[in-house]
């Protein structure tokens, strides 16, 4: 009985995934005589997550397998290669709410990516069925001090019917989401003032079992940049798209 009490207790499934992303920024600094700037790159992460029972939910372990970006990415290769085998934990409350995602140990690199990793896992549990819906509120801070922008996300979701999904079937859950922003970034003309809003749209899919099988989503921005160095607010656009796929 001992035994069988702790086989169950350490119940846990391991999945891989594929995380595409394409992200795109135009910023207009016309007001501050710099014209309009833009940049758009793509990345791909390949990653594996584990999930282990614990108490009141599942403990999240998730590991970097690799990851690149293309050649107009800001982040340097060396940041990419150097941050494979980087782990980030989390934790899946028995609701399927998940978690903030952290970096396991302290590293410069791990910080860097994290926000293309932060929000790849969406709320998913056993036994949803087509009808269901519920919404969830969210506060998130990323940075710390004057370097800092807090996220309050307000997600609805619904579920559809069920979809043919070899090797079994899965319930599709649409959301659509609302956020505010507001944070400060340094920049080399000096501390700047970050606020505005952001809407976004997506679908992904759930098994009977509550396993994540992947999705698609996409978010856009609009954002005021005001600061000293500027007469007036500096206007930038935001827009990400995210597609998570599962790897047999």
């Amino acid at each position: 009985m001992a035994l069988a009490l702790m086989a169950m207790g350490t119940a846990q499934t391991t999945t891989r995934y594929r995380i595409d992303q394409t992200l795109s920024q135009e910023v207009d600094a016309s007001s501050a005589g710099q014209g309009k700037q833009s940049l758009t790159f793509h990345t791909t992460s390949f990653i594996t997550v584990t999930l282990k029972d614990s108490a009141g939910g599942k403990a999240m372990r998730v590991v970097v397998d690799s990851m690149r970006g293309d050649s107009t990415t800001p982040i340097p290769r060396a940041v990419f290669d150097s941050v494979r085998g980087t782990a980030y934990r989390s934790f899946v409350t028995r609701e399927g709410r998940p978690g903030r995602l952290e970096a396991a140990s302290a590293s410069p690199a791990a910080a860097q990516v994290q926000g293309l990793l932060s929000d790849f896992f969406p709320w998913v549990r056993a036994g949803l069925s087509p009808g269901e819906s519920w919404a969830d509120t969210t506060v998130a801070t990323t940075g710390d001090g004057a370097d800092s922008v807090t996220v309050r996300r307000v997600t609805t979701y619904r579920t559809g019917a069920t979809e043919p999904r070899q090797p079994r079937k899965a319930v599709r859950v649409a959301t659509d989401y609302t956020a505010d922003i507001a944070g400060s970034q340094p920049t080399p003309s000096g501390p700047a003032r970050i606020e505005g809003t952001g809407r976004g749209k997506g679908s992904y899919l759930v098994s009977p079992d509550g396993q994540y099988l992947g999705g698609e989503w996409e978010l856009s921005s609009a954002l005021r940049m005001s600061a000293e160095f500027t007469p007036k607010p500096v206007p930038i656009s935001l827009r990400q798209t995210t597609r998570v796929s599962t790897i047999k």
